[in-house]
């Protein structure tokens, strides 16, 4: 007897230890799932703030471009050393449902494209990629998030290619080929405003049909200098560029001088 009740407690404290340790590894099992599925929920969170933050200080960089092309006007003979001085930058730092985060954003001229170039930031569409003939610009996007007290991180370091839809191409041509048609025409009579005026009279309205084709305005005048010196004067306007933060007018100038 004394032995099958000892073999009986035997049996219950088994019995107990494997119902203990099962549950203990039920539990476990809960707080890895419960574990992995933060885990994956600060992960998926994160992605989703990195695409909101490029977005963010993209719009920010394209902001700065367009304020600088509106306030100010480009030099028809200095037009690639005008484009190739534009730079911006922005950055945000802060945190976001448990995520701290910083992002920073850089861009210049990039390099004249052969072909249209796409690019992954869809969130800036159409500004995302280049368009020949437009201003590109070439952006280092970088990003840095911890969240979930250190446990999970993001860190990138991106590039992208953005776009001001300016016509850089058509505003080169089309003041190269006003001052010279203006050039030519005030040639013709030097020192004689009254025959001057006659030619640039007769000049200018196929200038300004030409720049209206390509959605541009065209304005110009011209003068009297020392000497029978001659100068003009053309100015171009885009209106209504459709930049990322509302439209704006951009102006290309340009002056010549018949001796």
């Amino acid at each position: 007897m004394a032995r099958k009740a000892v073999a009986a407690t035997l049996a219950s404290v088994v019995l107990l230890t494997v119902l203990v340790v099962a549950d203990a590894t039920v539990m476990s099992a809960q707080d890895n799932l419960a574990s992995s599925a933060q885990t994956s929920h600060l992960e998926s969170r994160e992605l989703l703030l990195e695409v909101s933050l490029a977005g963010g200080v993209s719009l920010q960089v394209l902001a700065q471009v367009q304020g600088y092309l509106s306030a100010n006007p480009a030099e028809c003979d200095s037009l690639p050393r005008y484009l190739g001085s534009i730079s911006a930058s922005s950055g945000s730092s802060g945190e976001d449902s448990g995520i701290a985060y910083t992002a920073n954003a850089t861009a210049g001229e990039a390099p004249s494209l052969q072909a249209p170039e796409s690019d992954n930031l869809t969130i800036l569409a159409p500004f995302a990629g280049g368009v020949r003939g437009a201003l590109d610009l070439r952006e280092a996007f970088s990003v840095k998030e911890v969240g979930g007290g250190g446990s999970v991180s993001l860190e990138r370091e991106e590039t992208h290619t953005l776009n001001v839809p300016i016509e850089v191409d058509s505003a080169s041509s089309l003041c190269a080929s006003a001052l010279d048609s203006l050039g030519a025409a005030l040639s013709r009579s030097p020192c004689n405003a009254t025959l001057e005026q006659a030619a640039f009279d007769s000049a200018l309205p196929g200038l300004v049909a030409d720049a209206a084709a390509l959605r541009f305005t065209l304005t110009a005048g011209w003068g009297s200098g020392a000497a029978c010196s001659t100068t003009y004067w053309v100015t171009l306007v885009e209106p209504g560029v459709a930049g990322a933060t509302g439209s704006f007018d951009w102006t290309v100038r340009g002056f010549g001088t018949v001796a």
